[in-house]
């Protein structure tokens, strides 16, 4: 009885900590109204890697087509990397048809430069642009997105990272609208801690930055071999030099819909890449990290001695309710800031669901094997070769 009394105490604290962070945290949402916007219209250079997506590029060229951006302010790089279907063909048609686009090609591999962040850097070299726009091949932005994330960049501003909600096809279906709730949270997350001046994790779908920052810090650095992290990983690098500006686009013309996975599999996969990064993050944001893990871990403990223990049942559910009730405020907040409320009214199921999915995935993510664009799973870090 006394190591149960003692785990009740320690989540009680943990809980009245979360609360605390999450009510702390929510404050960012109203610096983000306060942001520096201009009205310049720098030359730009938008960059979408792409590896066997002959499925979805056709759709991004057409959203890239459609932006009302200065054409002549504006190029768009679209890399084929090593694809073996209609990917290269896609790009050369993009390319003849609308001068504004710009095709690369690589067909190898380098054995200490991860795929994704190799065709980052090689467009980065080649772009004309003062500012660098990235978004993936899956990314379908608005007409106005060029122009709303760019406006954030004014002469102090060195970065911009943005939202990318999930596009729910057919609209009721109710899996994937859990998924873009969740999806949202860590939308939520970017953005508050953006607006606090500690912008936490960001989305490679759709981010920004200047050309001259990239080859200032020295590009992707330690982490150019991580194949996961082109998005947080740099972004970890820029915050934590200390010396750059970072915003948050939160206006609703400037998000860039994407696709949830269409697998379960490709669902694990994607969720144990997120999770694998947690301990390359600087010490104290993989220290908050592990404490919501040992938080949640903690909870489904109780959840099991509850079941057979009804005295602990009611100081249970008091967890729960505080938990769940800082949570939704947070959410409510971030839906209403981000303009995206499509998903709240599945916020009590997602809120029990997210319990478990944190140390499931928490756990799997440390295997650090995954599968990304490539065929069969591999590991999260590239080793160079043995004779390289």
């Amino acid at each position: 009885m006394t190591l149960l009394l003692a785990l009740l105490i320690l989540l009680f604290i943990f809980c009245l900590f979360y609360t605390a962070g999450l009510l702390r945290l929510a404050r960012g949402f109203r610096f983000l109204e306060k942001q520096k916007r201009s009205k310049r219209e720098p030359r730009i250079s938008v960059i979408v890697c792409a590896h066997n997506e002959q499925q979805h590029l056709p759709q991004c060229i057409t959203h890239l087509q459609n932006q009302k951006y200065p054409p002549a302010r504006v190029e768009f790089i679209l890399v084929n990397d090593r694809s073996t279907d209609a990917t290269a063909s896609i790009i050369e048609e993009a390319a003849k048809s609308d001068q504004r686009f710009k095709g690369l090609t690589i067909t190898d591999r380098l054995p200490d430069f991860a795929p994704k962040k190799r065709a980052i850097d090689l467009a980065i070299r080649q772009a004309a642009g003062e500012i660098i726009c990235l978004t993936d091949a899956d990314g379908r932005p608005k007409p106005g997105w060029l122009k709303s994330i760019i406006s954030y960049f004014d002469e102090e501003t060195d970065m911009v990272i943005g939202y990318a909600p999930y596009n729910i096809r057919p609209a009721g279906h109710w899996v994937k609208r859990l998924l873009a709730l969740e999806y949202l949270s860590h939308a939520a997350v970017a953005a508050a801690s953006t607006g606090l001046g500690y912008p936490a994790t960001c989305v490679g779908t759709n981010m920004a930055y200047r050309k001259s920052l990239y080859q200032k810090i020295g590009g992707f650095g330690p982490y150019k071999n991580y194949i996961s992290g082109d998005d947080d990983l740099f972004l970890s690098r820029v915050r934590e030099a200390g010396t750059y500006k970072i915003k948050y686009a939160a206006e609703a013309s400037g998000q860039v819909y994407n696709d949830p996975p269409q697998l379960w599999k490709k669902f694990l996969h994607q969720r144990m890449r997120y999770a694998s990064k947690g301990l390359h993050y600087p010490f104290k944001l993989t220290l908050v990290l592990l404490l919501y893990f040992l938080f949640d871990l903690f909870l489904i403990m109780l959840t099991a001695i509850a079941i057979f223990r009804p005295a602990v049942r009611l100081p249970f559910l008091g967890l729960l309710l505080i938990k769940g009730l800082s949570e939704f405020w947070f959410m409510f907040r971030a839906a209403q800031t981000l303009n995206d409320r499509r998903n709240l009214i599945f916020f009590p199921l997602a809120a029990l669901l997210h319990i478990p999915y944190v140390v499931i995935f928490a756990f799997l993510g440390q295997f650090n094997r995954y599968r990304w664009a490539e065929e069969t799973a591999e590991a999260g870090i590239q080793e160079p070769a043995a004779d390289a």
